[in-house]
């Protein structure tokens, strides 16, 4: 049975922790270490797979002394990440990896918060590990072992989809693209809903309509992932949504708007970083 080991059980992190509870196909013992929130099991998930237990604690000097973790899972807030690391250094031992989720925290940080310590790995999820669809990239260093990294895909993968990353920076592009992307699709619903309203429709059935399109168009990508294809198979030609489409990318204009949004995100992502 693995031992996670899991700081931080505020929004993110008890999301995560649900995700894993009643979704991850593998024995493990989950302790959470947080003094402002106490989650139990019975407010994570109803039915737990087998296999699964679950202990909170309020503070790192309540595990249990002859605790090694398989993995500590860092969901602190960024500025809180290294002396995190630092206050559970008597449960990590040489096979333990370090995984953070918190933006803009190196790796290196992480590593040398316990020195000698070198196995870590970064993560970007995002808010969909709140319903059991996140979107999650890491970035492991050199350090981590092949089972460390196996250990890391099987509990993000739990939680949705999850991809390695070959180059650290590239999670600056990750924060930007489904780290914040998640609110591009609610601003977008948003504006939709206005125009509808200007249209003549009322609130209430605009916003329905609106987030009920979004909600399908989602699951038919995951469905079938491929977003030309739903696209071409959905616009019939000079019909409605080809006379839609041709506004929405009149001189490129889409395509702009995505890339200034990736971009402005993306610089932003670095200099907080």
């Amino acid at each position: 049975m693995k031992t996670i080991l899991l700081i931080g059980a505020g929004r993110m992190g008890s999301a995560m922790l649900s995700g894993w509870l009643k979704g991850l196909d593998m024995s493990a013992h989950f302790m959470a270490i947080d003094p402002n929130n106490k989650p139990n099991i019975g407010d994570l998930v109803e039915y737990p797979l087998p296999g699964k237990q679950f202990t909170y604690f309020k503070s790192p000097s309540e595990v249990p002394k002859h605790i090694k973790a398989d993995a500590v899972i860092l969901a602190t807030k960024p500025q809180m990440v290294a002396d995190a690391v630092k206050s559970v250094r008597a449960y990590v031992g040489p096979n333990t990896v370090l995984a953070s989720v918190a933006a803009g925290v190196p790796t290196e940080t992480i590593k040398t918060a316990i020195p000698g310590h070198p196995a870590a790995v970064r993560i970007m999820p995002n808010i969909g590990a709140m319903v059991g669809h996140s979107v999650s990239a890491g970035f492991a260093s050199a350090e981590v072992t092949p089972d460390q990294k196996s250990l890391i895909n099987k509990l993000f993968a739990a939680i949705g989809v999850f991809s390695w990353l070959a180059s650290e920076d590239d999670l600056h592009t990750v924060t930007a693209l489904s780290g914040s992307g998640p609110a591009y699709y609610f601003a977008l619903c948003e504006a939709m809903v206005v125009a509808a309203q200007e249209q003549g429709l009322a609130e209430e059935v605009a916003r329905n309509l609106a987030i009920g399109t979004i909600v399908a168009a989602g699951r038919l990508l995951e469905q079938t992932p491929d977003p030309t294809h739903l696209r071409k198979t959905v616009t019939s030609p000079n019909g409605t949504t080809a006379a839609g489409l041709e506004a929405l990318g009149e001189d490129d204009a889409l395509v702009k708007l995505a890339q200034n949004t990736i971009n402005a995100a993306h610089k932003r992502s670095i200099e907080l970083a």
